[in-house]
């Protein structure tokens, strides 16, 4: 017998959810377990069917209560209890902002929401950010919690302090070394109760990307289709095609994106794209913003510009200005520039309907790793959305579940790089993402110097109707069982291109 019908937390006044008995097969646990005592357990079939039917009642309480501290605690726990610690972790961390800003000093919600936000952050092996929140609530408390407190605190350093001599054997910047000991991680899920077009690319979002990669070309050079490595017809397997035959050393496209970022942006550089910018600069009639062409003054217009014009952001760029690296003062940078995209386009709609975002595939139940910390997951984007006038509580469209898928697609799709001029530029490129690899591409990507602008050049003659593909990496020369061991991450898989294919023939592999 079905169950009742259940509300995506992200959409208690959309639309009826799938029914309880769906939710259960789809529902897959986000907390990674190293093989250490986890700190919590995974719950038994049974159990997770109740707590997934008595979500209904919590988004509901949600939706006419957003201010309520109680009713984000109530959902945080059973967060915890399905085994999604990163969704306690925003549900708890919405309780905190809400008591805070409350005119009373309620201790009772204070205490409910430390050991809500503590065990949760242990569970995406946040340990750095358990810490400090064990200490703030020591400050906060008696002497009594203080003790106990100070227990749990000694333990956690010492975990701080064994990750700290692992990673410094790895060697590279201090800012890495800083990561490798506090990021945390959580597996990347589809949540059971996403709506399934949220899960695939649409017939209608493949025609809008023929239709940007048509642009005003009289003969378009590529086009989107189901890719000739998709093994099953209802697999969501996209790639580019040529539209006609293209010569070796053949400009394919130029990829011009508003989504991407550096770390140290120059004073003469573009709004948009970061290039220099030339002497009669185009400059816009709403703010001092400069652009090195209309193409990207029209860009970021059309995308980005509107929603933060006018607002002050540097809080956001300082702390990544220098960096020659990948690091996490980057990752709110890109999420400032999707976030910003998605506010311009409505925020009555929900962010993974933003075509710039549903186009992106996460690489989801299989038992891939992403990381998650509080400030960049939860602390920073809150606070970027209520600069852009989102209401975080009320609103639902941008619910931690939102925020938390977002950051695995742009994971999963990003491309970095250290530029000489810019620091490290780091992007999401409208089209780069849908091509796939070969370790033996007949496409090479370049990004402009000093500039998050791509160019897609045939590096050998392509037939019209062959799907083109670009390598991820560099692979020249690796053996077969190193390249797939070098491209796992992107897969969570093997390589499926031809040359894997015969190569691992050829071996018996």
């Amino acid at each position: 017998m079905e169950g009742p019908r259940i509300v995506s937390p992200a959409g208690a006044r959309a639309r009826p959810g799938p029914t309880n008995t769906v939710l259960l097969q789809r529902w897959v646990p986000s907390i990674y377990r190293s093989g250490t005592d986890p700190t919590i357990s995974q719950p038994h079939p049974d159990v997770v069917g109740r707590i997934l039917q008595s979500l209904d009642s919590y988004n509901e309480l949600i939706v006419r209560q957003p201010y309520d501290p109680n009713a984000w605690i109530g959902r945080g726990r059973r967060m915890m209890m399905l085994n999604f610690p990163e969704l306690a972790v925003g549900d708890a961390y919405k309780a905190k902002i809400l008591e805070a800003r409350a005119s009373g000093n309620d201790k009772d919600i204070r205490v409910e929401v430390y050991k809500l936000l503590e065990p949760a952050l242990q569970a995406c092996h946040c340990q750095w950010d358990a810490a400090e929140i064990l200490d703030e609530s020591a400050m906060d408390f008696g002497p009594q919690w203080h003790e106990d407190v100070g227990r749990k605190v000694a333990k956690l350093r010492e975990l701080l302090k064994r990750k700290e001599e692992a990673a410094i054997p790895l060697g590279g910047t201090p800012y890495e070394l800083r990561d490798r000991i506090r990021d945390g991680g959580v597996l990347t899920v589809e949540y059971p109760w996403t709506v399934v077009h949220h899960l695939t690319r649409a017939p209608g979002l493949v025609k809008l990307i023929n239709e940007e990669l048509e642009g005003s070309e009289k003969e378009p050079t590529c086009y989107l289709h189901r890719s000739t490595l998709s093994k099953d017809s209802e697999e969501d397997m996209l790639g580019i095609f040529a539209a006609r035959e293209v010569r070796a050393g053949e400009r394919i496209l130029t990829d011009r994106t508003a989504t991407g970022v550096c770390s140290t942006p120059t004073s003469n550089s573009c709004s948009n794209c970061y290039a220099r910018l030339p002497d009669m600069a185009i400059k816009t009639e709403c703010c001092s913003e400069s652009y090195c062409s209309t193409a990207c003054l029209d860009l970021a217009m059309n995308t980005y510009h509107k929603a933060i014009c006018g607002k002050d952001f540097a809080w956001l760029q300082e702390p990544a200005k220098g960096l020659t690296h990948n690091a996490s003062p980057l990752r709110p940078l890109l999420m400032l520039r999707i976030l910003a995209a998605c506010v311009q386009s409505g925020v009555e709609k929900s962010p993974l309907d933003h075509p710039l975002i549903a186009r992106l595939k996460p690489v989801a139940n299989k038992n891939h790793l992403d990381v998650f910390t509080l400030t960049e997951s939860i602390i920073i984007p809150i606070k970027i959305l209520e600069q852009l006038g989102v209401d975080v509580f009320a609103n639902r469209n941008f619910d931690t579940e939102i925020l938390h898928s977002i950051w695995t697609r742009l994971a999963n799709n990003k491309a970095g790089s250290f530029d000489p001029r810019l620091g490290f530029v780091d992007e999401i490129t409208p089209h780069l993402p849908l091509f796939n690899h070969s370790c033996d591409p007949n496409v090479e990507w370049r990004r402009e110097n000093g500039s998050t602008t791509v160019r897609f050049f045939a590096i050998k003659p392509v037939k019209k109707g062959e799907e083109l593909f670009c390598s991820y990496l560099n692979v020249e020369g690796m053996p077969v069982e190193h390249r797939q061991e070098m491209l796992w991450p992107w897969f969570e898989g093997p390589c499926l291109c031809s040359r894997c294919e015969e190569e691992e023939r050829s071996l018996g592999i």
